[in-house]
């Protein structure tokens, strides 16, 4: 029977950030760059199911001299705010989808009894670039173990946190708000698979064998961002049946609407509630607006200019009287009730006209990310005798500098048991391989592997060497686009992909070492980092 353990790092593991604007991801980290766990050197564990979890949460903070009708000291409002991965270490830059390793720029890991099991240095650039190939732009797009916010189906100005326990409603069948219902910021485990790290990640390891063993990670958390999400509700259309109706769009008040705004009339109360342009069919699914959100209420009185105000949403209602009908067959419009609002204090009846609503954000020069602690999480098999030898893949690494040279020669001297090598022609510094090229040779003591052609970059004879190898390497390609996922910009035109830029090549398993040859034709090549795989036994 398995048996999952949890162990806490050996270092005090816990820190929140500091802001500051010098940062690539704005948010300083201190101390949380390396840490240390400790495999017990008695018992079998499987290792494929086995990960590392980093939790962190947001501390959002409302920006300076915001006013919000009504906010308690006990209930403020909830910002939607997430975690993302900056590519750039030297400078503000995009936020490409990434795996949660890519928060370990170095990793090792060693046992009592047989000494070094496996050391890779930059494990952020190899495990982004051939997480780009090996998952599709969907499992990229809206996987939780990863950095950057869920997609959804509502457009990258309305995607949703990670990091809000969302409550989208909380009025029953009979109309009656249950007030206790409300959303919540929460603190999330980012999971990092042993086998995303390691090539014995996918064994079984027999602690009593190989003795303590101890997982040695360089984290580089000063990567980390926090994106603001939402804020767009009153632009980003909603494209439904044809409805063409903006998210924050709300009903007019008037005498052909709603009815006009009676005196002392609130719009957000009970009586004269926001109410939707769109209709929804799952509106918890489509619809932009949670329980305690924090929003901003824009509307012209009588043809005058806009006023604003600054309210939290209290409840959130679909189908108003109809919800005891099974389905729901009322008008498929949600009503949204608030703390605060604009009120009528003239006599006469109001013309209420142009409601928008989009969410508020929280302040950027505030708000920071808390790390609270790093565990490892053990898949233990009791009764199970694990193997005396594992046969895995590793990879050593080799980092070159190009110097902005449009021809870049380059040879690397390679292991005999070298059986693939991975090459990412990085900008100075970045994470992914995006330094752009448009043809390159390689020779294997000094033969071409491709005979007398250059291979173009993105040509079928390109596609085709990153498909042998990671044929080669026992995975599957499900992604030749060449393109990352870049969080929060909208596809239209291809604005969300960027361009990457790897070279991966076969190598055979010699007797001894092989030489390889690279000729790389560029703008001006600057960081190159040679991956060169390898098969080993301990």
């Amino acid at each position: 029977m398995e048996k999952i353990l949890k162990l806490q790092s050996q270092q005090g593991f816990s820190e929140t950030s500091t802001v500051d604007p010098a940062i690539p991801g704005n948010q300083r980290f201190i101390n949380s760059k390396l840490v240390d766990f400790i495999i017990p050197g008695s018992g079998t564990y499987d290792l494929s199911k086995s990960y590392i979890n980093i939790n962190m949460n947001v501390n959002s903070v409302k920006p300076t001299g915001l006013v919000i009708d009504g906010e308690l000291a006990t209930d403020t409002a909830i910002y939607n705010d997430e975690i993302e991965f900056v590519n750039s270490t030297l400078a503000q830059n995009i936020s490409l989808s990434n795996p949660c390793s890519a928060l370990v720029r170095n990793a090792s890991m060693t046992c009592a009894n047989r000494g070094m099991v496996e050391s890779i240095r930059r494990v952020n650039v190899l495990k982004s670039t051939m997480w780009n190939l090996e998952n599709d732009i969907a499992t990229q797009h809206d996987g939780l173990d990863r950095f950057g916010a869920v997609g959804g189906r509502r457009g990258p100005g309305n995607r949703t946190s990670s990091l809000l326990q969302i409550m989208g409603s909380n009025v029953d069948v009979n109309g009656a708000v249950n007030a206790s219902i409300t959303a919540q910021p929460i603190a999330r485990d980012y999971r990092i698979p042993l086998a995303d790290l390691f090539g014995v990640g996918g064994a079984m390891w027999n602690g009593d064998v190989f003795g303590d063993t101890r997982i040695h990670l360089e984290l580089q958390p000063n990567q980390l961002n926090i994106d603001r999400l939402g804020g767009n509700e009153d632009a980003v259309i909603f494209d439904a049946g044809g409805q063409n109706n903006t998210f924050g769009a709300m009903q007019d008040y008037t005498a052909a609407g709603l009815g006009q705004l009676l005196p002392q009339g609130v719009i957000g109360s009970a009586a004269t509630p926001l109410v939707t342009e769109i209709t929804y069919k799952d509106f918890q699914l489509n619809q932009c607006f949670y329980v305690g959100q924090g929003i901003n209420v824009a509307l012209q009185v009588a043809g005058a200019p806009a006023v604003n105000t600054n309210q939290i949403i209290t409840s959130i209602e679909y189908n108003s009287g109809t919800n005891s009908t099974n389905p729901p067959a009322g008008t498929e419009f949600v009503r949204l009730q608030t703390r605060g609002g604009y009120k009528n204090v003239t006599a006469a009846n109001e013309d209420i006209t142009n409601i928008l609503v989009k969410s508020l954000e929280s302040d950027n020069t505030a708000s920071t990310i808390r790390i609270n602690r790093a565990e490892i999480v053990l898949s233990e098999m009791p009764g199970v005798e694990g193997p005396n030898s594992i046969d895995y893949i590793t990879y050593s690494t080799e980092e070159v500098q190009g110097n902005g040279q449009t021809t870049f020669n380059n040879q690397i001297i390679v292991e005999p048991n070298c059986q693939n090598l991975i090459i990412c022609p990085n900008a100075t510094s970045n994470i992914t391989p995006d330094r752009a090229w448009t043809s390159y040779r390689l020779a294997i003591n000094n033969v071409d592997v491709c005979g007398n052609r250059d291979v173009v970059y993105a040509s079928p004879l390109h596609k085709d060497r990153l498909v042998r190898t990671i044929l080669n390497k026992g995975e599957s390609p499900t992604n030749l686009t060449l393109h990352g996922y870049q969080n929060g910009v909208s596809q239209t035109a291809g604005a969300n992909q960027r361009k990457l830029y790897p070279i991966l090549e076969t190598m055979p398993v010699t007797r001894t070492q092989k030489l390889v040859n690279m000729e790389l034709s560029s703008g001006g090549a600057e960081d190159v980092i040679y991956f060169k795989e390898l098969r080993r036994t301990i």
